[in-house]
């Protein structure tokens, strides 16, 4: 037996050992039994790997080879099915957002695997030797995008996930997070090699499989001791097209593109391709980022979570909040209250919340802490009205005059930005509906950073929500 048999039949026990632990340990979880299943297909996978290593050292045969390959896909959806259902509400809402990219997913797969009896992934002339390289066909090339893009939906939905979690339960997921990021990018990156070379190496995927033995002790340790089954996200989640490892698997997909279409168009070596790719795409991306005003704003957005969501205790915030708000009766006492309740929590001033009433075409001051109380109005087509309802996050002012995007706002709204001397806006969102935002001014000097600042913002604006719609629903 072979060493890259041995690595992956021992990745394969522990992923199996792992997937009756969970499943056996924490009955009735969705989580925790897709979870089970996951491993448990992972596992299946190793094993299959290991026989078509064998197959070929003995015969040449790449039968295994072929069925591994189909199936790779198939257990990367249920890892997909995992990362949806960890720390979401039970009941439908669970999958939304999803209802139509999972049946196509279970399509494409059970297509693979009926078009395995006329295709093959690989050349059937399969070269046995110390490297263990096959070349890779057409049918090869599909599976190999499929599976590319499920790993990084996994990967953006996982850390969706993870920023939504209150802090405890950031805790808690964290190494499991980080060990199944490990298994996906080297995975991805035998992907990537086999996408360049056109070549499958055996030997690649067994090294790639490392990881996953420390996935099978991991995750379910966090899964089980941490109890991260029982959690359930806090805050807004984000899209999975807002996050890093969404950002990232998709600048790797052009990359290899770009490459791939230079070296068929050029015949040039990868290593002289990819010297020349990187010597002229480092100044563009450079540039990218000192200049364009919208990919400034991407980055910010993926990565202030990261570099302030350790200041903001989540559940401590919505607490606080939740007590000072238990004697609101009215949606207008609400109003009243939360530009105040604001300014004290994210330490901000001023803050002037508008809203609209049914029938208006206007968002209108509902509370401030300026006094006299500003009387400006905001119509629903105007810019920052659109922009909140279209980004549905909070947004900077900084009246950048190379801030292409939001000169608009700038402008139609520069009354309103300067009443209530605001340098940020935060949307109000009840049911998918822009239902009023908070015009909030500089945070206290050496209180909050601006990226801690707007996280407890958004806390707040997601409590107000939540507030009226309790009142509405028992008023």
């Amino acid at each position: 037996m072979s060493i890259e048999s041995t690595i992956l039949l021992a990745s394969g026990t522990l992923a199996v050992l792992a997937s009756a632990l969970v499943i056996i340990l924490s009955p009735n979880r969705l989580a925790a039994f897709l979870a089970g299943v996951a491993l448990f297909l992972l596992g299946l996978l190793q094993f299959g790997w290991a026989r078509a290593i064998d197959a070929i050292s003995w015969s040449g045969s790449n039968y295994w080879l072929d069925l591994s390959f189909v199936c790779a896909p198939t257990v990367s959806l249920a890892w997909l099915l995992f990362s949806v259902a960890l720390g979401r509400p039970p009941g439908a809402e669970r999958f939304r957002g999803w209802r139509v990219y999972l049946p196509i997913q279970v399509l494409l797969s059970l297509a693979l695997v009926a078009g395995l009896n006329w295709y093959s992934p690989v050349s059937r002339l399969v070269p046995a030797g110390d490297d263990r390289v096959v070349p890779l066909t057409l049918f090869g090339d599909i599976l190999m995008a499929s599976l590319f893009v499920n790993l990084m939906l996994i990967n953006a939905n996982l850390e969706a996930t993870y920023l939504a979690f209150s802090n405890r339960w950031r805790r808690a997921f964290g190494p499991a997070l980080l060990a199944m990021l490990l298994c996906a990018a080297t995975y991805g990156a035998a992907i990537a090699v086999c996408v360049l070379t056109g070549r499958f190496s055996l030997r690649g995927i067994a090294l790639a499989s490392i990881p996953v033995a420390l996935v099978s002790i991991i995750l379910p340790y966090s899964l089980l001791r941490h109890r991260v089954v029982d959690a359930a996200v806090t805050g807004t989640t984000r899209g999975v097209h807002e996050t890093a490892c969404f950002f990232l698997g998709a600048l790797t997909a052009i990359c290899l593109f770009g490459l791939n279409q230079v070296m068929h168009l050029t015949g040039w070596t990868l290593s002289r391709t990819a010297w020349v790719f990187i010597i002229c795409a480092a100044p563009i991306g450079l540039g990218a980022i000192a200049i364009s005003s919208r990919f400034l704003r991407i980055l910010d957005r993926i990565l202030d979570p990261y570099f302030n969501a350790s200041h903001v205790d989540r559940e401590a915030v919505w607490t606080r909040l939740s007590h000072d708000l238990d004697g609101v009766t009215t949606p207008a006492d609400l109003f009243r209250m939360i530009p105040e309740k604001t300014a004290e929590i994210a330490g901000s001033r001023p803050v002037t919340l508008f809203t609209s009433s049914p029938g208006d075409d206007a968002f209108a001051v509902a509370g401030s802490t300026i006094v006299p109380c500003p009387v400006e109005r905001v119509a629903f087509e105007e810019p920052l009205a659109r922009e909140l309802r279209a980004t549905r996050r909070a947004i900077h002012l900084r009246r950048r005059v190379d801030d292409l995007d939001y000169i608009p706002i700038y402008v139609e709204n520069a009354k309103q930005i300067a009443a209530c001397e605001a340098t940020c806006a935060i949307p109000l969102i009840q049911k998918d509906r822009l239902i009023g935002f908070l015009l909030c001014g500089n945070a206290d000097e050496g209180k909050h950073r601006i990226g801690g600042g707007l996280l407890l913002l958004e806390i707040v604006a997601q409590m107000v929500t939540s507030r009226l719609t309790s009142l509405e629903r028992h008023g």
